[in-house]
Parts: C-alpha cells; structure tokens; sequence
C-alpha cells in the first residue's frame, strides 16, 4: 500500500511537472492560384479564423495546415495586391484532409473581402476504409442519450459487435488515447453525449496507429473551451408504459420521476486567447423496467412441514413478521450515474499547448435475476467506478511538422454485494434452507447471493507521435506507446460456521460466515485473487500519400506484450494445495511453490496496414483496405484461476485461465464505393471479410488429473477457436437541406465459427454434447441489420426525428439437438426485431438565450420484440415446460406458472416516455 502511495505521488509530480494531451486531429490543405492566370500564388497567408494557426503557400500555390481539432471553421486567405477571401463552415475531422481551394483575384482596395459558403463535399476522398463519422449536432439532434445508442445505428455494427466480432475487440480512444479497460474490453468511462464534438467509428482496416482491436475503432473527440462563454442547462423525467402488464409488472401505472436527469455544461475563457474551460457535469437515475415485489425479506424461511400426503400441506411458508415483506415494487435493474468532466487547453505560445482532461463516472446499478423477483433485497447490489487523467502537449516544430506527448492514467473498479460488511448476520443460503418449494417452479422466498467480488484496473500510459508533411503529397506520422497495467482480484464465497437458528425461537434466522483462510486447503476453494503487473509496448510508422489520382495509406505497427503471469510446470497435477502426485505430496507448501510454475512467455507482432482511395470521378470515389490486427485476448482470460485450484470430485471439476495465451488475429479487408448522386444524397457500398484465428477458447480434450485414470479433468482455455465473417454494408446519406436530412445503415452479414465465446466448446462436453468441429452461425449471426434515421428542423424553432430499426433474428440452439445430434448447434433463427423511436421539440428565443422543450419516446409503438426464446418452442411466449406443469393441477404456492414462465428479459424494452428541457446561453 505504501509504495502504491508513493508510486501515485511520483506520477502526480511527473504530471504536474511535465506536459498534457491533445485531441486527434485532421487537416486543411488546398492550393491557392490566379483567378485569371490559373497559376499558383507563392506566399499567400492562410489561416483558421480564430485561432493561430495557418500556413503559407510553398511556390505552386499549396498549403496545408495540421493538427486541426475537429470542428467547423472559416478558413481565410489574404495576399498584397489580392482581395482577402473567406470559406466558412469547413468541417474538420479526424485524421482526414479538409480541401479547400481559392481562386484569388486582384484588387487595389486592401480591405475588400470576398466570403464563401464551403459546400461539404459528399464524398470523402482520402478514407481509405469504412469510417463512420458523428458530429456533436448529429448527436444533439437524434432522440439518443448516450452515445453507444448512436454507435449502435451504424452499419457493420450488429448486436453490439462489429462485423461479426466478440466482446471487448472494439478500443475507445478518448482525445487520442486508448480507454479500455484490459480486464474485459469495455469502456472505463462512458463519456457523455453532450460532451462529444466528434464521433468517429472505424469499422474497416483501420491504419498502423491504430492498435489493440480487432473489430474496430471508436475515437472520441471531446469538446473544447474557447473565447465566448457558452453554457447548457437540461433536465428531463420519464417512465415506461405500455399494455404489456402480463409480462412486467406495474408497467401501467406511470411514475414520472422513475426517470430523472439533471446536466449541465459551461465552457469559455480564463483567459482571452490563452487559456480555456470545458465543464459538464450530470446526475441520472434509471429506474428500469424490471420491477419485483418484496413479498419476503431474505431471511424468511420455507420449511417441509413433514406431510406428503397432499401437496397443499408439503410447505408451510413462514410469515413472521421479520420474514414477511412490506409489499412494495422495487425496480430490479436500476441505476444511479454521477458524471464529471473539466477539461483545461492552454496556449503557452503559438507553437505549444497543453491539455487536461479529468472525467468522472460513477454507477450503482443491479443486474436482473428473475429468481429474486418476490425477494429483492436477496440479491447483488453492484458498484462501478471509472476516472482518467489525460494529460498533455503538442508542440509544433514548424510549419509542416509537430509531436504529441500524451500522459495518462486511469482506473476502474467494480465491486458487488448484497450487504458491505460480509459478516452481516442476514446474509443466508438459498439452498440450505430450501428458499422455495421444488414441485413447482417458484421464486425465492428467502436467502442472498453470498458472492463478494472487487476488481480493479489501472493503467499509466504514455504516448508519443509525431506528424510531418514531409512532401506535398507525403504525411509521414510515427509514433511509440508504452502503458503499465495493474489488474487486483478478489471474489469470496464466504463460509457458514453455524447451522439454522431455530426459527420457533427467533424471528430472523440466518446462517452465520465466516471469511475463509486462502492458505488452508480446505477452505481456499472460495478465494480467487491475483493481483498481475503486464506491460505492453508499441510502435508504428506510416505514409499518407495524397496523390492526384489516388491516396494511400501505408503502414506497419509492431506490439510488444509481457503478461507478469505463470504457468504450470506439470499440467496433471495443477492444485499446488491439493497436490495428488506422492511425489509432491511429500513436499512442504512452501517447497512446491518453488519449482510448481514458470514463468508465460512475452508476446510479439508484426501488423501490416494498407488502404487505398482512388476518385473515378468527381463524385465517385473507390477504396480498398486491408491489414493483419492483433490482439491480446481480455485480461480476465490470462488470469482467471490463476492458481490452478480445484475441488475434488470426478468429471470435469473446473476451468482455468492462461496466462500464455498467444494474440488473437483477424485478417481484414474491404473494397467499397462511395458515390454523389446529387448535392446533397450520396451512398458508400462496401464488401468485407474477416478471416478470424487463434481466439481463446477450449478444446474437447480435457486435462486428466494425475493418478485418476482420467476419471477426473479440467479445462483450460488455449488458442483454439476461428471464425470467418463476410458481408456487405451500405449507407445513404442525404445532407441537410430544405430543413430535412436522413440517413440509411443496413449490413448484410453471415459471421460463422467453431464457438461464440471462450466457453463454449467445455460447455458443450459438461452437457454431454459433442463440440463443433465445423463453421456454425455464431450468436451474433445477424443476416439482417437495417436502421433509418428522419430530422426536420422549421424555420419556426420546432422539429422532429425519428429512428428506425429492423433486425432479422439471431440464431439459437433447439433443445431437441442434445437428442439428436451435435450438427443442430444455432440452426434455428429468432423472431425478426423492430423498433421506432422518436422526438420532437420546440424552441424559444429570449434575448440571449434559447428554450428547448422536447419529448423523447423510446419503441414509439410499443413492440414486444423477442430477444430470447426457449430452445423447445423457438418462443418467448410459449415452452412444453409450461403446459407440463399446468397439467398436474398442482397448487401455485408463491407465483403462477404463467409468471414464472414470462420472463421479462426475454423481451425488448417497452415504451419508454421521457420529457423536459434545455436553456442554451
């Protein structure tokens, strides 16, 4: 704990001392000529209007302007003897060129100025690869709340994964900087919708820089301060209703503060023309739509009261008033977030400027568990925490080249329980004290979930790239990273050390615990914790070539990872506590600790990038990309189990990480088309395949155990699983004009393999069936994916917009195929999906300030899509299971069969309503 201290007062003195982070950037570039001569003027000066950046014409008449932070500018050019010309609303994005040109003519009045309007042009010429790019009105104007709900409306984006891939093989970069949490490759932080000036996804083969996925890349560019103060303040309240009352409960009866929001932004100068401020903060409660009733407190008991004769009398439920529940609805899957942000840019001189970004992101939530649906105080109540820390500079070292220095360091934590103290006296087994009657499928009537878990992960990075326009028609951009992980684990099944109390003789009965000893054999079986340092290290090069005819993008990127975990010596006998070798057996704990491991090995790749743009016409442009991406597989695969530990029994009696995992590998590219059809409608089709390879998984040859005959076997997860992803996606975009824009992501996908996760081979054998051994339709197999977006805006200050979506079913497994045979894996398809949602608003000006009222309604019409089935009827509305029970009469003692069998997670979610507003200042 100490050196953690002191490592962290190293760091923050570093910080201090040292220099902050930019965000990614694009370019502006164009060439100046004659208005009457057409040739290129020498010397002109051009700049961003606003800032101090700009750029002078070399002896043909180019320019070009880097490291320009997404946003929309006006670009100005003034020479002696010419007239000043001015192109407003050029928008900038992320690693791409901005053309603007200028035919400047001659004017004896200095002061005269000529202003354009820049006409965005509907095709982007230098993206090499399939690239989704989201401005903050974009965003502001959608009926969206978070911005994985505007990921989620792009093509190649299925299910929550891209192009056919896993969880966790998509990176978010913040300003520039990888934010994943390595443990299992989500996001540390969500940062906020309102908070984004750009949105960029990279679905296709994305460049050299680019690293650590294999899906895809999302880069976030957070908004920035600047001279005019400028601030928003939003408030908004909700609920769900619909008619569906047989399948969630109370959802007819409407609370309006069941959702409640409260955000609120400002931004401006400390200092004019130096230094800058950026804040957002918000407050959100979601009270969900799965709600539960407490009917019982988790210490109430179901006891046999020893009569078999009629199944009336077999239970007797014990309704003493510490057991018996107040009545009340409780939601189910609710959460509290509380966000902050502040963020500093300050312009030291016109060549440096620093850059601090802090974002805060705090989240009490729960999971839903159908079982504790009548006893709801029984189950997790869960904790997560993120916070980053970028910090940095960049330093312009002339007029065509500058570095970025990034710094950063983040961490998240995760924790759940269902009491803090874990010697709570009301903590109880579920299963010791029988919380439900077993003759007919019943909810808890008592007991928690005794599990204990606490995670953290934390990474210091550092980053440095530099970029040069080295020629004309050459970018050359290089660049290193290094980044420290700390990952620390602990779950704990706590152990009973006293019996049932007597329930005749106290009123709230439990079962007392006790934290188990990790160094006793006997009980350590309950602890799993680690705590591992990896390392990882990169390196990347790459050329963009802007030529007349095409543009290339060309690079390699090299990534170097040490994973701080060991691996057994004698895989047959892998329990260093429970040894079953007599050989080992003879030795102390401490002696076979000593030679039991060794040490994974570190970890090396090579990834070669290329992408190519090629414009056939003015207004049609072909792209073509390809590239070899790595990646190591999530950390919670290297080091689950990471001692080998194991009970005793026959079978198969466990599973266990690798450390020594190799780098999951994918094999991408794409050719597509983008094309104008008019001034303001243009489409890009793209074809891609995925040639997936190494994924963790597991085999169906188990591990034998030393001296068992091979009657008893365990897991372990090793490079086994593949996968080959093919599709088509295509997207039309019509541009704002006449008040209106719209927009059309459909993705037609096939995305087969031997396994959908890490597991599901060992799955497969734990229920007697045969693995794969042939490509089947993944779980995230969507043949299908279709969604429409609608804006209009009056002139009036009112609008509306809509979005749409269409999805053709997942596969799932029919039950029948463990009784028939193992070809039958995902050969069934679910029900087709479908949902609208909309909003409206209604603006008012008052002096300097803008109102916004809105309405917001989620799944406008209601649809109860079925997002799960049951495997004997392909419905969520119906299973043989169900009819079976209804057709023994027996009593329904705690709830009814229909309720037990309307799981409300098999279904989308309801109509959500939420309504409020915006003051603009």
């Amino acid at each position: 704990m100490i050196r953690r201290l002191q490592s962290t007062k190293l760091l923050l003195a570093f910080l201090l001392f040292q220099i902050l982070i930019n965000a990614q950037s694009g370019k502006v570039a164009g060439r100046i000529t004659d208005k009457v001569s057409g040739e290129g003027l020498p010397g002109v000066n051009v700049v961003i209007v606003g800032t101090t950046q700009g750029a002078a014409t070399d002896l043909d008449g180019y320019y070009s302007i880097l490291n320009v932070k997404p946003g929309i500018y006006s670009i100005r050019a003034s020479a002696i003897g010419y007239a000043s010309y001015t192109t407003s609303s050029v928008r900038v994005s992320i690693d791409l060129t901005a053309k603007v040109d200028f035919a400047m003519g001659e004017s004896a009045v200095q002061t005269q100025e000529v202003v354009v309007v820049a006409t965005r042009p509907m095709v982007t010429k230098d993206l090499t690869s399939s690239t989704s790019i989201v401005g903050a009105d974009e965003i502001a104007s959608l009926p969206v709340t978070e911005f994985s709900q505007v990921l989620g409306l792009k093509a190649g984006m299925v299910g929550g994964k891209v192009r056919g891939g896993r969880s966790g093989e998509v990176v978010y970069a913040i300003d520039g900087v990888p934010m994943t949490d390595v443990y299992d490759g989500g996001t540390v932080v969500d940062v906020n919708a309102n908070s984004i000036q750009e949105l960029q996804f990279v679905s296709g083969a994305f460049n050299a820089e680019y690293g650590k996925a294999l899906s895809g890349y999302v880069n976030i560019a957070t908004k920035d301060g600047d001279n005019k103060f400028a601030g928003s303040l939003n408030a908004y309240v909700g609920d769900y209703y619909s008619t569906h009352t047989n399948v969630f409960r109370n959802i007819d009866k409407p609370n309006l503060w069941n959702i409640h929001n409260f955000e609120g932004s400002l931004s401006g100068p400390i200092i004019q023309n130096q230094l800058w401020f950026y804040t957002d903060v918000r407050y959100i409660y979601y009270g969900g739509y799965l709600r539960g009733k407490r009917v019982y407190n988790p210490w109430n008991i179901t006891i046999n009261n020893g009569s078999d004769q009629l199944p009336e009398n077999r239970y007797s439920l014990i309704a003493l008033p510490s057991g018996q529940g107040d009545g009340k609805t409780v939601n189910l899957n609710d959460n509290t977030k509380k966000y902050g942000q502040g963020k500093l840019t300050y312009r030291v001189i016109p060549e440096i400027k620093l850059t601090y970004n802090y974002i805060y992101d705090h989240v009490d939530y729960r999971d839903y568990n159908q079982m504790y649906t009548l006893n709801p105080d029984g189950d997790l109540k869960r904790f997560r925490v993120g916070a980053t820390n970028i910090l940095g500079m960049t330093h312009t070292l002339g007029s065509n080249t500058f570095y970025q220095l990034n710094l950063s360091y983040f961490a998240h934590k995760y924790k759940h329980y269902v009491y803090e103290d874990w010697a709570d006296s009301r903590y109880t087994n579920n299963l010791l004290l029988s919380q439900q009657p077993t003759d007919m499928p019943s909810f808890y009537t008592g007991g928690t979930e005794r599990n204990r878990l606490q995670r953290s992960t934390s990474t210091l990075g550092v980053k440095w790239d530099i970029t040069s326009q080295i020629t004309k028609s050459h970018q050359v951009k290089a660049g290193v990273e290094f980044n420290r992980h700390q990952l620390s684990y602990l779950s704990v099944n706590p152990m009973e050390y006293s019996g049932l109390v007597n329930p005749s003789t106290s009123l709230q009965p439990f079962v007392a615990l006790n934290y188990p000893d990790i160094n006793n054999p006997d009980q350590n079986l309950n602890i799993d914790a680690y705590l591992h340092k990896p390392t990882e290290f990169s390196a990347y090069i790459q050329d963009k070539i802007e030529l007349n005819e095409m543009i290339i993008n060309l690079g390699i990127r090299f990534d170097y990872f040490s994973p701080d975990g060991k691996i057994l010596n004698d895989p047959s006998d892998p329990d260093v506590y429970r040894p079953k070798n007599p050989a080992n057996i003879a030795k102390s704990l401490a002696e076979r600790k000593s030679y039991w491991y060794k040490n994974a090995s570190n970890k090396y790749q090579f990834s070669p990038r290329l992408g190519v743009a090629f414009p056939v016409t003015d207004r049609g442009v072909v792209h073509f990309s390809y590239g070899h991406f790595f990646q190591i597989p999530n950390f919670d695969l290297l080091y689950q189990n990471t001692e080998f530990k194991f009970g005793t029994g026959t079978g198969n009696i466990g599973l266990a990480g690798n450390s020594d995992l190799k780098p999951q590998m994918t094999v991408s590219g794409e050719v597509g088309v983008q094309q104008a059809l008019s001034d303001d409608i243009s489409f890009d089709l793209t074809g891609y395949f995925r040639d997936i390879r190494d994924l963790a998984g597991t085999r169906a040859d188990e591990i034998d155990i030393y001296g068992t005959s091979g009657n008893t076997r365990y897991s372990q997860l090793i490079n086994s699983d593949f996968g080959f992803v093919k599709g088509i996606v295509l997207t039309v975009t019509k541009r704002l004009a006449d008040n209106w824009t719209a927009s059309i992501d459909y993705t037609l996908q096939l995305a087969k393999g031997n396994a959908s996760d890490p597991t599901t081979t060992r799955d497969q054998v734990l229920a007697g069936q045969q693995p794969e051994v042939q490509l089947i339709r993944l779980n995230q197999d969507q043949t299908h994916t279709l969604n429409a977006t609608f804006s209009y805006s009056s002139p009036d200050l009112w609008g509306f917009s809509v979005i749409a979506s269409y999805g053709s079913g997942f596969p799932y497994t029919p039950s029948q195929s463990q009784d028939i045979s193992n070809l039958l894996t995902n050969t069934e398809t679910k029900p087709s999906t479908y949902n609208v949602d909309f909003r409206a608003y209604k603006d008012f000006e008052i002096a300097a300030y803008r109102l916004s009222l809105f309405l917001r309604v989620n799944n406008l019409f209601d649809i109860k899509n079925q997002v799960n089935v049951y495997g004997d009827s392909g419905s969520a509305d119906y299973t043989i299971s169900e009819n079976t029970y209804r057709g023994l009469n027996l009593p329904e003692y705690v709830n009814s069969i229909s309720e037990y069998f309307r799981n409300p997670t098999y279904y989308s979610e309801p109509r959500r309503v939420e309504f409020g507003a915006t003051l603009f200042f």
